[in-house]
């Protein structure tokens, strides 16, 4: 018994959990505990979105990291008030937004890519928040060190309980670059659909 909640201890420290903080500014209450953010703790220069100073030590500690393992140590990641998921740099800009979520959070960086979705399109973003590979896509799933991404066009997405995954479809197989590097197999679930 003490092994596994000696490892949970170390699963909670390693993700941030045991560093919860509560931050208040004003009237404004940030949980470091809570996923999303308030609207309170964002403000808008310049037509450009930020996390409020205030606010940024909860998302890079002073140990000079980012919260999340496999994200560039210039980033974060938060939820937005709206709930879509985003990255921020260190100086509060939120310099991605719409980022596809993968297993509760945002999905993790891989070679400077990251994926975006917006009104049922996906692509992929760089850490500016520049688009690499434009919202063209009608799915795409997360990158595998053996394939790149699969990304497909006329595919739907199917939800099953709290998971989905894309049905049908043509899919090319992206490089790390985010080019076309190869037409691909549709994935297994795209071929065989589970049946509830």
């Amino acid at each position: 018994m003490n092994r596994i909640l000696t490892l949970a201890l170390t699963l909670a420290f390693s993700a941030g959990w045991a560093h919860a903080q509560i931050i208040r500014n004003g009237d404004c209450t940030v949980d470091s505990a809570l996923l999303q953010l308030p609207t309170c703790a964002l403000e808008t220069h310049n037509g450009r979105l930020y996390v409020s100073k205030a606010y940024l030590s909860l998302f890079f500690p002073s140990i000079g990291t980012s919260l999340k393992m496999d994200t560039p140590g210039s980033l974060a990641s938060t939820l937005l008030p709206e709930g879509d998921w985003a990255y921020l740099n260190r100086t509060g800009l939120i310099v991605v937004r719409n980022v596809a979520m993968m297993d509760n959070g945002a999905n993790d960086f891989h070679h400077g890519l990251v994926r975006v979705t917006k009104n049922n399109k996906w692509g992929l973003a760089d850490i500016r928040g520049q688009m690499i590979v434009p919202l063209t896509y009608d799915g795409m799933l997360d990158y595998q060190a053996d394939a790149g991404w699969l990304a497909c066009t006329g595919c739907k997405y199917v939800k099953q309980s709290e998971y989905g995954y894309f049905q049908g479809g043509d899919w090319v197989r992206l490089d790390r670059h985010g080019k076309v590097r190869s037409s691909a197999e549709p994935p297994l679930a795209a071929q065989n659909p589970k049946q509830d």
